[in-house]
């Protein structure tokens, strides 16, 4: 029996995968446009099938052929590229968790996790957000994260497949290349360590809920080895920095290490409209807390840049970035 991890060879499939292979787990990935060069490292040690959400024999194909038992579904397009071709993002967001969740339960059939995210939340939230507030999106990407979460429910229930969820804040680490309104963050520290100047795209005074990738890593798999007796909430929110960092504090952060750090700032108009639609300030992540026990290696934000700064020296052609 194998795990399948879709968008795995992503920002935190690789990472996930490393994870798995290190228990001697059997680790499928399937990408649809595969980053060899971010598993070199695991290339003998890891199956790469190319494959698209879209196309659902592809995703049926990958759970049959590798005798797939448990599923991580990381694939997705992501907020810019979602809301610049919305058409695009639901047949690959929101047809292709049902492709995914219909593959599981027709040849998977034991855990399905999936990784939503805090842009299910929108307008009218207040500042702190609990696993209870009404999710009203405003993007094309939240929306399919609210679908996600919503079908995968469904399954759980109808079909008794051990769905799993959990909503990522805006993730910080290294490497990522995609736009997202929350990228600004992890380009701010990059560019800093590569000594290039660095123009944030959001005023001084915004602020995102944030997670170090390591975090993420370490929460989606806290959550898969979670027994299936502890999940009551189904989906939840996890949190580390708390309450959220404006771009400012960042900034003071990464000067506290690389005091040279050239960091201008130009908003840009359309970010920033989808910054004024929100306010929240503080996740609630009690219930992961007391249901899986969660609880972040990292609590601070000089934790996570100081450990930033050492992934990148350490380890920049990994990260693309040597």
């Amino acid at each position: 029996m194998s795990i399948l991890i879709t968008g795995g060879t992503g920002f935190i499939g690789v990472g996930l995968a490393q994870k798995l292979v290190e228990r001697g787990e059997e680790v499928i990935l399937f990408d649809i446009a595969p980053q060899t060069e971010r598993v070199a490292e695991l290339k003998d040690k890891v199956k790469i099938v190319r494959g698209d959400l879209k196309v659902w024999p592809e995703v049926m194909n990958v759970v049959k052929e590798n005798n797939v038992e448990d599923i991580f579904h990381l694939g997705a397009m992501l907020s810019v590229p979602s809301e610049g071709n919305p058409w695009g993002s639901f047949q690959t967001n929101v047809a292709g968790m049902m492709y995914v969740l219909e593959a599981a339960r027709l040849f998977g059939g034991k855990r399905v996790v999936f990784p939503s995210s805090i842009a299910s939340y929108g307008l009218g939230t207040g500042e702190v957000i609990t696993d209870e507030t009404l999710q009203r999106p405003i993007t094309m990407y939240g929306i399919s994260k609210v679908y996600g979460e919503l079908l995968g429910r469904f399954y759980r229930r109808k079909f008794n497949l051990d769905f799993r969820c959990l909503r990522y804040c805006g993730v910080i680490g290294p490497g990522v290349k995609t736009p997202g309104v929350a990228q600004y963050n992890a380009w701010m520290i990059e560019n800093a360590i590569l000594g290039k100047p660095f123009e944030c795209f959001v005023t001084e005074d915004t602020t995102v809920p944030v997670i170090y990738f390591k975090d993420a890593i370490h929460a989606t798999l806290m959550l898969y080895d979670a027994p299936k007796e502890q999940i009551k909430t189904v989906s939840y929110n996890i949190s580390e920095v708390s309450p959220a960092p404006t771009a400012k504090e960042l900034e003071l952060t990464i000067k506290k290490f690389i005091p040279e750090a050239k960091i201008t700032y130009k908003p840009d108009p359309l970010v920033m409209e989808y910054y004024r639609n929100r306010s929240m300030k503080v996740i609630d992540d009690r219930r992961a807390r007391e249901e899986w026990g969660w609880k972040p290696m990292y609590s601070s934000l000089e934790e996570i840049v100081a450990d930033f700064i050492q992934e990148v020296r350490t380890r920049p052609k990994f990260y693309g970035l040597g």
